[in-house]
């Protein structure tokens, strides 16, 4: 007989953790084995009971009857990554923005799912997890790596407003040192165009040539890839 799966829920609202648990359980290899709704208790009850999951919310208290804190999940994070605990972490939260998913990826998340999302889909996160797959939103990611990078692009896309044509050709310049004939070359299309672009993505981050660029991208995490 297969081992369930085992799950801790952290969430400071103690009628939604008992109607999860309810939705969980009502799959036979799933199995709720704690709740909590501080930082510190979630801490312990994860070095405690080791579970295969810890569905974490972003919102709660660092302690009971503490004021709720917008980053009490990414206080849990830290408190526990890097330690030789063998949970897996599913953020589960009402909202959240891609900067603190980004910072909650870099802790060791390995699924993102907002609380919205339907009943089969939180299902689905967690066999993916527990499969060794990563997952976001609606779908399942190869990697870490590959939701990690996901993620920054969105950030970057976002924060600058870099399309994903522009931050090819910032990889280009950045991780590869390639002229504009070559980058033109590589990508089939006119070296104005991607002088065009290279000016646009100096405007948009505040640059005004390639070693800036190379800085900025190094300070700012840019999600640069290699292209061959």
């Amino acid at each position: 007989m297969t081992s369930p799966i085992r799950i801790v829920i952290a969430d400071d609202h103690p009628a939604l953790s008992k109607g999860l648990r309810g939705l969980l359980e009502a799959e036979s290899y799933l199995k709720v084995i704690g709740e909590a709704g501080n930082v510190s208790d979630v801490v312990e009850r994860v070095f405690a009971l080791k579970p295969d999951i810890l569905l974490l919310d972003l919102k709660m208290p660092s302690q009971p009857k503490a004021k709720i804190s917008a980053r009490g999940g990414l206080d849990v994070l830290r408190a526990v990554s890097g330690s030789a605990c063998i949970t897996k972490t599913i953020l589960f939260a009402a909202d959240m923005d891609t900067q603190e998913i980004v910072e909650a990826i870099e802790l060791g998340v390995r699924g993102v799912l907002l609380k919205s999302a339907a009943t089969q889909l939180l299902i689905d996160s967690i066999q993916a997890v527990v499969g060794g797959v990563c997952w976001e939103g609606t779908r399942s990611v190869p990697s870490l790596n590959a939701l990690l990078i996901k993620m920054r692009q969105e950030l970057i896309q976002r924060k600058f407003g870099l399309t994903p044509r522009e931050l090819e050709v910032a990889s280009a310049v950045v991780r590869h040192s390639m002229a504009n004939r070559d980058i033109a070359h590589f990508f089939e299309i006119a070296e104005d165009t991607v002088k065009k672009h290279v000016t646009s993505i100096y405007n948009k981050v505040g640059v005004s040539n390639r070693l800036e660029l190379d800085h900025f991208a190094r300070e700012h995490k840019l999600p640069l890839r290699d292209l061959f």
